[in-house]
């Protein structure tokens, strides 16, 4: 029997150690602004009788517009560029993105004014100068931003679908933000607190914890492995007396 609650109390102890080592992850998260590696505006020209699309650097790259000629099917976009460098900010390889939201603010409204804002986005070249980053038909579109277009307003595009699955190719990810329907936005300036900006929140797995069912099942097997024990003491007392 003495050795039956040996056998007992080795077992709850055996096991409140394998409870113990059954941990799970903490995450801690940290939230980082990029802005743009490189910014600027592009004019688009395209022809919708003859199916081609012109591209050329614009001479303002704090504006977005679109406007149609009177007399030939033409429509003329301004459109603006921004690309980020995501993975230089990543502290570890594991770091996880949990939420990544591209953000410009509005300076200037025109008139008449365009009836919202897209935004679509491609892999990133890693670009050194305006106008080498990828073509404009690489851009896929991402989400569209219809609220109030008023100057102070600032837009806000859910991207972390498009960052999580593209970033990882170069570590470079482009946007362009495109004006819809006829009309003319000026968009913050282009200094560094003026650029678009792209907020990005990880989860970083960094140290192991026990998880409170952990804890209390530990504690509970150590217990009735202490109760085991007590009890074969007590038989042991009895028994000396006995004799």
């Amino acid at each position: 029997m003495n050795s039956l609650y040996h056998k007992v109390a080795v077992a709850s102890i055996c096991t409140a150690i394998g409870l113990i080592l059954g941990t799970s992850e903490e995450v801690k998260a940290a939230t980082i602004t990029l802005i743009p590696t490189i910014q600027y505006g592009l004019d688009l020209t395209y022809n919708s009788s003859s199916n081609v699309g012109t591209s050329e650097l614009s001479s303002q790259d704090n504006r977005v517009s679109t406007r149609y000629d009177d007399v030939l099917p033409i429509q003329s976009t301004t459109v603006r560029v921004a690309e980020f460098d995501v993975n230089s900010f990543f502290p570890t390889p594991d770091t996880l993105i949990r939420s990544a939201v591209f953000q410009d603010r509005i300076s200037g409204v025109g008139e008449p004014s365009p009836i919202g804002l897209g935004i679509s986005g491609s892999r990133g070249y890693g670009m050194t100068s305006p106008g080498l980053g990828p073509p404009v038909e690489s851009y896929d579109f991402i989400d569209t931003y219809i609220s109030s277009l008023s100057p102070g307003d600032t837009v806000s595009f859910d991207v972390t679908s498009f960052v999580n699955n593209t970033s990882r190719y170069t570590g470079f990810v482009s946007f362009l933000l495109v004006p819809w329907g006829v009309g003319e936005l000026t968009m913050e300036g282009t200094d560094a607190l003026g650029r678009s900006r792209l907020v990005i929140e990880t989860a970083d797995v960094y140290e192991p914890v026990p998880e409170p069912a952990t804890i209390f099942g530990s504690a509970l097997a150590l217990g009735v492995g202490g109760c085991l024990k007590r009890k074969k003491s007590t038989q042991q007392n009895k028994t000396r007396s006995q004799h």
